[in-house]
């Protein structure tokens, strides 16, 4: 049965926006409800909301169904709450990112002082669930943070200790690890780094046992046995790619001393599985969870025991096996309440493991958070998390597979099938291109479904997750092989009868925004028009960038040198690979939209691609948003809206 407790969030609800199209409004904004955390006996949970004016931390009391606010952020405050964990059943420790400007001083003698610079630090709190007794970490210690700025971040909430949590923090001779006192704030110190440390794991009892150091283009290990001081060498990662070495990412901590959870890919194998890592002997277990056709996602570990209770990996949907079979049952019959449509994955559960907070995505309503009752089996819906959505026509997606040119089996996220084809058709490739589309709620393809189009974002080869060899196919492919499979997507589309030939359009941002650009510059027969979001136009122009920027030795050129290619050995395949040196090839529309304070792909890539296609005497709009980054969720929401429309007014245009 559902117990429906969103009426007890009247509150919470985000508040009427101004008059605006009620086509894109609903979809413009983030989630309104983040980082929700279960308290250990499950008698009440947290979370941060976004309202009209800032922030607010919620705590629920789900016996009375109350929920009070017991802290507020406002823009003025200059600081966002980033996430919320429980310390017991009366005490929060909270994350959050605060803006700093030091005001620039004049040297001695000088009459003209140093410009002013702002930063962004990150900072731990902690407070009584009713908003008081609240204290920063390192209080009263502040000094010895590098030069009273350093930046703190969570690494172990040690569950088996009840007032104290293990953070790192920029200290004034490197990062180094620190047990904190979540009552008065007070640290002490408990390992030593160095100023290219950038994490630790602990032993569960807040004692460090491995570090990881960032070095141009690598990630270097350290181990140690639990009690001993001495750091030994474990091994190296590559940092740019992490493709095929010993690649892993650390999890936490594990069920026994010296024993640290971690996803691992270990000489030759294909795909990341999820191990034990012994830190005294540095020996990789076995895989824990056998994985069939994508890397081993977050798995499911008891909060108290971390012992493994499932382990998952997301293919083309999400799926989690648990270790005890009679569980089992109970993870099918979640996938099941929701009728097969929906992705529920693990965001907290109780001290006992009987109580699991689950945030559960549809594409066709939306996305919200659930508590599992495994001992009554019941399921209570909580709070929306995209409450702007409710009551939109939203589209069901389906996994779509097709057959690459060679015959390699691929598939594709299709949002909006409905009714008689053929359809008027947006394909939407996504960034990175290490990166990959979830099965999930989507509010941009969402919204382009309620324009009326079928959305289509293939995962191709080069998108992460799928293993080594899936991702390595697409390194250097920028315009070649990663495009063909884009393009066999939407041929497969046509050949299918869903989508109408005389009229697709293709849409991305970041990587996505290139493949825009590539397809309408590389195959203009297949587009009626092209949106590029903060996307790249010229190989070359963006490596020499980026080495000039950030150094020729920086880990940010390295992955762009090694996803795209060599200035000095692939100079030609670059040129040939670079929408803006084939503009005179485009036969359709094509809209640029780029945030001025873009510091991933400058502004001037869509810079140069608007002046390559004037001069080739082709119809173009570069739309430049002032203080916009990379990031749509960053942006004001005015510029998101704005964002919305241009594609939404474009694609009415054209389609």
């Amino acid at each position: 049965m559902i117990r429906n407790l969103t009426a007890v969030f009247a509150f919470v609800a985000v508040c009427a926006a101004p008059a605006m199209p009620q086509d894109a409004t609903p979809f413009v904004d983030p989630a309104s409800v983040f980082s929700a955390r279960i308290s250990p006996s499950g008698k009440e949970v947290a979370f941060i909301r976004r309202t009209e004016d800032g922030q607010q931390l919620v705590v629920v009391d789900l016996a009375s169904n109350q929920a009070r606010g017991i802290q507020s952020l406002k823009p003025s405050h200059r600081m966002e709450l980033d996430w919320v964990r429980w310390k017991g059943d009366d005490r929060l420790v909270i994350g959050a990112t605060a803006e700093i400007t030091q005001e620039g001083r004049a040297r001695t003698g000088e009459l003209l002082k140093q410009d002013d610079i702002t930063v962004q630090i990150s900072r731990i709190f902690a407070l009584d669930t009713h908003g008081g007794n609240a204290v920063q970490m390192f209080q009263g210690q502040i000094s010895t943070l590098a030069g009273g700025f350093g930046s703190t971040e969570l690494v172990d909430e040690l569950p088996s200790q009840p007032n104290h949590v293990l953070i790192k923090a920029q200290e004034n001779s490197g990062v180094g690890a620190w047990r904190a006192d979540v009552r008065t704030g007070r640290v002490e110190q408990v390992a030593n780094g160095t100023w290219q440390t950038t994490g630790y794991a602990s032993d569960g009892k807040g004692y460090p046992v491995l570090r990881v150091d960032s070095h141009p283009n690598r990630l270097g290990i350290f181990r140690r046995a639990s009690g001993t001081e001495e750091w030994i060498p474990a091994g190296e990662v590559r940092r740019a790619t992490a493709i095929g070495t010993e690649e892993f990412a650390v999890v936490g901590a594990g069920p026994s001393a010296n024993q640290v959870y971690l996803t691992a890919r270990i000489g030759d194998e294909d795909r990341e599985t999820l191990r034990i890592f012994d830190t005294s002997t540095g020996v990789y277990g076995p895989p824990l969870m056998p994985v069939a056709a994508a890397d081993a996602d977050m798995p499911w570990i008891h909060p108290v025991t971390r012992q493994l209770i499932a382990g998952c990996e997301f293919a083309a949907r999400l799926s989690c096996k648990t270790v005890d079979p009679g569980l089992q049952k109970y993870v099918n019959a979640l996938g099941q309440f929701f009728d097969g449509g929906a992705t529920v994955s693990l965001a907290d559960m109780t001290a006992d493991a009987t109580k699991w907070l689950l945030r559960v995505e549809e594409p066709a309503a939306g996305a919200a958070y659930y508590i599992f009752d495994s001992v009554n089996v019941q399921m209570d819906k909580l709070v929306e998390i995209y409450p702007g959505v409710t009551g939109q026509k939203l589209s069901p997606t389906q996994v779509v597979p097709y057959d690459g040119r060679d015959g390699t089996k691929l598939w594709a996220y299709v949002t909006g099938v409905q009714g008689a084809g053929p359809r008027p058709m947006v394909v939407l490739p996504h960034g990175g291109p290490a990166s990959r589309d979830y099965y999930g709620f989507n509010r941009f393809a969402q919204f382009l479904a309620t324009q009326g189009y079928v959305v289509v974002q293939p995962n191709f080869r080069g998108s992460s997750g799928f293993g080594a060899a899936f991702e390595r196919a697409g390194m250097g492919e920028w315009g070649v092989g990663m495009q063909k499979d884009v393009t066999d997507a939407v041929k497969h589309m046509i050949a299918s009868g869903v989508a109408d030939p005389a009229r697709v359009c293709i849409v991305g941002a970041s990587y996505g925004g290139y493949a825009a650009l590539a397809g309408v510059t590389m195959t203009p027969e297949l587009y009626k028009c092209a949106v590029s979001i903060s996307g790249v136009s010229d190989l070359p122009e963006i490596l020499r960038s980026e080495r000039s920027s950030e150094g020729s030795n920086s880990n940010v050129y390295y992955y762009w040198r090694d996803s795209i290619g060599k200035l000095e050995t692939d100079a030609a395949a670059l040129e040939a690979a670079s929408p803006s040196k084939l503009a005179r090839h485009v036969t359709a529309p094509v809209l640029l939209i780029h945030g001025d304070d873009d510091q991933t792909v400058p502004v001037r890539q869509s810079m140069i691609m608007n002046d390559a296609l004037r001069a080739a005497g082709k119809t173009v709009k570069l739309v430049r948003m002032p203080k916009a980054d990379h990031y749509w969720d960053n942006w004001e929401r005015k510029d998101r809206l704005s964002l919305y429309q241009e594609v939404a007014a474009f694609l009415k245009q054209n389609l």
